[in-house]
C-alpha cells in the first residue's frame, strides 16, 4: 500500500501520527498518575463551556478520521484543485502544528488538560513556549487542522478544519475566564505581556514604537 502512495500522502500520514501518538502518551501517562486529562464536557462548569466541550469531544474523534482517511484514500470524494506552493505551505503548517503541539504538552508536564474543571489541581504554566504563546497547544491545533487541509483539500477536510478552528476559539475564551477565576493576578500579569495566540505585548509595542520613528 505505501508502494502507491505519494509523498505528500508519506509525510502527511506520519506528522498526523507523530501528534496523535504524542497525545494519547501523554494521556497515558498523566492516567498512570492518577489525573484524568480529558475533562471536556465534564463537571461543574458554566453551561455555555460544556456545550462547547461537547461539540469538541464530538469533533476532535471524527476529525481525526477525516484527516487520515483524506491522506489514505485522497481521490474517494470530492475535492479541490490541488495547488502546489498552497500544498507546501500546508506540509510546513504540519510540522509546525505538530512541534508547537509537543512542545506544549513537555512544557506543561502534569498540569496538562483537555479542558477544564473546577476541581482540578494545576499551576499557571508561564515558561518556554508559554512566554510566546498563552494558548500554543491550540495553536498547534489549528496549524495540523489547516496544514492538513491545504495539503488535502476536500470539502470535508475544510470543512471540519473550519469548525475546529472556531470550536478551539471559543474554548479558549471560556478557559481564559477559568484562569481569570483561579490565577487572579497572577494570569492577569501573564495576559498583559503575553498574546492569546502568538507574540509578547511588550516587543510588539517597541516594534511599532521603533517602525513609527
Amino acid at each position: 500500500m505505501v508502494k502507491n502512495m505519494n509523498f505528500y500522502q508519506i509525510v502527511t500520514l506520519a506528522l498526523l501520527g507523530v501528534f496523535y501518538i504524542a497525545y494519547f502518551l501523554k494521556a497515558v501517562g498523566l492516567k498512570r498518575q492518577a489525573i484524568n486529562v480529558n475533562l471536556l464536557g465534564k463537571g461543574d462548569k458554566p453551561r455555555k463551556a460544556l456545550v462547547i466541550e461537547s461539540f469538541l469531544r464530538f469533533i476532535t474523534p471524527v476529525s481525526a478520521v477525516i484527516q487520515f482517511g483524506s491522506a489514505i484514500f485522497p481521490g474517494i470524494v470530492w475535492s479541490f484543485t490541488e495547488v502546489l506552493a498552497i500544498r507546501i505551505a500546508g506540509m510546513m503548517l504540519l510540522l509546525c502544528g505538530n512541534s508547537i503541539f509537543i512542545a506544549a504538552m513537555v512544557t506543561m508536564r502534569s498540569n496538562w488538560r483537555a479542558g477544564f474543571n473546577s476541581n482540578q489541581k494545576t499551576s499557571l504554566v508561564t515558561k518556554g513556549i508559554y512566554q510566546f504563546s498563552r494558548n500554543p497547544a491550540f495553536v498547534g491545533f489549528d496549524f495540523l487542522y489547516v496544514g492538513c487541509a491545504a495539503v488535502f483539500p476536500n470539502i470535508f477536510n475544510i470543512a471540519i478544519a473550519l469548525a475546529c478552528v472556531i470550536l478551539f476559539h471559543l474554548q479558549i475564551l471560556q478557559e481564559e475566564k477559568f484562569c481569570a477565576e483561579v490565577f487572579g493576578k497572577e494570569y492577569e500579569g501573564y495576559k498583559a505581556k503575553t498574546m492569546r495566540y502568538v507574540g509578547k505585548r511588550g516587543r510588539i509595542s517597541e516594534w511599532l514604537n521603533v517602525r513609527a520613528l
